[in-house]
């Protein structure tokens, strides 16, 4: 299984961790009887945190509290080093997995298999988790130990409404067209055109008269657009070097140079944006714009773990 671990300030570009992991998930809510036609199960609902457009929420490792950034941009989910001290745990050094940075570099880690991880009131059983550093994160109480991705969550629907500060995990099965179908909100949403690609979801857009594909992900703080698909535009190196910027970290502490340049018209979602100033820098992802907390926090967003990877949008 191949899983990538989304970015931070202004984002943590593209981690890819390359292990092998299983693990059962079980809730008060979930059943063994045999599969209705029509199933609309609410799992749980996580209270979400904003500090500065990080999203965190709160877990129960071993019976330790601890908060973890919510990233579904990130294929899977990884622990700290700093979370070997405080919950008491042993890594495995022989299980090594492969973490690779924005610039395709690997970095071999240890994995640490847990007895469980609990979220609200869904528990995963054995999970198996990297180690790996996160660049950037808040200092908050409990301290941000991890990274949730959609190895975890991409097993259920998900109500995204960060607007309200919070997370709803549904088990739906529709086997009947007279099945009710979600989203199951009071008023009506709008269907994007999307694609879920390994858990993953992305919708496109257009950038002054450029189309282009973004992924959904929660893990970023703000809109990051691809360098390449900036110079497809006709705006030169030197043009962004121009721009305002700075650098970031990223996994092995190599820096990574970003610019914020202004564009003239981005379509997204169903809405125009005019004049938006976006974050540029080099991804090594499936997207050519990564759409972060800071469009999120405006927008209820419904992600479908269904085999047409639906995702509706509500504008609260």
């Amino acid at each position: 299984m191949t899983t990538h671990a989304s970015r931070f300030l202004p984002f943590l570009t593209g981690i890819i961790l390359a292990f092998g992991s299983s693990f059962m998930a079980s809730s008060a809510a979930l059943a063994s009887s045999p599969e209705p036609a029509c199933r609309q199960t609410h799992i749980t609902t996580l209270p979400l945190k904003e500090t500065g457009y990080y999203l965190t929420t709160v877990a129960q490792i071993h019976g330790h509290s601890l908060s973890m950034i919510v990233d579904t941009g990130s294929e899977g989910s990884l622990l700290t080093p700093d979370a070997i001290t405080h919950l008491h745990l042993t890594p495995n050094e022989e299980d090594a997995t492969i973490i690779s940075g924005p610039d395709g570099r690997g970095h071999v880690v240890p994995t640490i298999q847990l007895a469980t991880i609990t979220l609200g009131q869904l528990t995963y059983h054995h999970p198996v988790l990297p180690l790996g550093t996160l660049p950037g994160f808040p200092a908050i109480q409990p301290p941000v130990l991890g990274l949730i991705g959609m190895d975890l969550l991409g097993h259920y629907d998900l109500d995204l409404d960060l607007p309200h500060h919070r997370l709803s995990l549904w088990d739906i099965h529709t086997g009947s067209l007279l099945c009710r179908q979600p989203p199951f909100w009071s008023t009506p949403g709008q269907r994007l055109v999307a694609q879920r690609i390994r858990n993953r979801f992305f919708i496109p857009f257009t950038l002054d008269g450029q189309k282009g594909l973004a992924l959904i992900d929660s893990g970023a703080r703000s809109h990051i657009i691809s360098r390449d698909f900036v110079h497809r535009l006709g705006i030169t190196k030197e043009q962004l070097d121009r721009d305002p910027g700075g650098t970031s970290a990223g996994i092995g502490d190599r820096e990574h140079r970003y610019h914020w340049h202004r564009f003239n018209r981005l379509t997204l979602g169903g809405q125009t944006q005019l004049h938006p100033v976006l974050t540029v820098t080099s991804l090594h992802e499936q997207a050519d714009m990564l759409l972060g907390a800071d469009w999120l926090i405006h927008h209820q967003l419904w992600l479908s773990a269904g085999p047409e990877g639906a995702v509706f949008i509500h504008a609260p």
